[in-house]
């Protein structure tokens, strides 16, 4: 059994994600599961509560055309859900999926970036995983 702990940042922003220690079968994982396993997690720890959960997750994984077309009016802001629902987990690891595969988020482990969802990581004790969202500055 293996540990990670996986650290989710978005460029120009605070309290988002919270990093999770993931448990993974072996040292060798897919982008893909890594990315499954770390969602379940990130929910596990903070999706009791749907008001702070659902805009953290709608944050990481707003699309780049959502951002675009959003821009476009002057502001972008993020789907507002009243009440806010609880997430699902399936659903929420399948919009993770799609978000990576679409560049909206990175991910950063052994020293190099991931670039497709089925590549295989080799995990090494002690290093960190990253998620990072790049987030365009305003006027660029």
């Amino acid at each position: 059994m293996v540990e990670v702990e996986v650290r989710t940042r978005v460029t120009g922003t605070s309290g988002g994600l919270p990093s999770v220690l993931v448990q993974l079968a072996e040292e060798r994982v897919t982008a893909r599961e890594l990315i499954r396993r770390t969602v379940e997690e990130q929910i596990r720890v903070v999706g009791a509560d749907a008001t702070r959960c659902r805009p953290m997750l709608d944050r990481q994984f707003l699309s780049d055309h959502d951002v675009r077309a959003q821009a476009a009016t002057g502001v972008v802001r993020l789907p507002r859900r009243s009440p806010p629902e609880a997430p699902h987990v399936a659903t929420e690891v399948t919009r993770a999926q799609q978000a990576f595969a679409r560049g909206s988020f990175l991910i950063f482990a052994g020293g190099r970036q991931v670039t497709t969802l089925d590549e295989e990581l080799t995990i090494r004790l002690g290093e960190p995983v990253t998620f990072l969202r790049l987030v365009p500055l305003a006027g660029g």
